[in-house]
């Protein structure tokens, strides 16, 4: 089986370097491109053709849902999880809304990311409760 590719955007680069060492961690998945979120995301997603997208809710260069609308149209199979540090019931639902399959609180546990990562590659929603 081929690993699961993660495409990550995360504007904070030691959040982005942590989150990417704890992913790499695992024998079964894998970051195979970051952005910051001021890069062109659908250029990276065309490189890399990722499996999921893992992308921070509070990107400060561009607005995260624009990013899920963007991706969403031209690689409808790509799942996306959304991560906030406090977001609101309303933001979660606006990103689900907007086609993201997951979101994940970014206090979560090593153990919480890697199950939500590989639960929504394998076709399922995951929501914090």
């Amino acid at each position: 089986m081929s690993k699961i590719r993660i495409l990550l955007i995360e504007d904070n680069r030691i959040l982005r370097d942590g989150i990417t060492a704890m992913i790499n961690k695992q024998r079964d998945i894998t970051v195979a491109a970051v952005s910051d979120g001021r890069d062109i995301t659908l250029t990276k997603a065309r490189a890399v053709k990722p499996h999921v997208v893992l992308m921070d809710l509070g990107l400060d260069s561009q607005n995260s849902l624009d990013v899920v609308h963007s991706v969403k149209k031209e690689f409808p199979g790509i799942k996306i999880i959304g991560m906030g540090l406090a977001p609101a019931q309303s933001d979660i639902l606006e990103f689900v809304q907007a086609g993201a399959e997951g979101f994940i609180l970014k206090d979560a546990t090593v153990e919480d990311v890697i199950k939500t990562i590989r639960a929504v590659a394998g076709g399922e929603t995951v929501l914090p409760p």
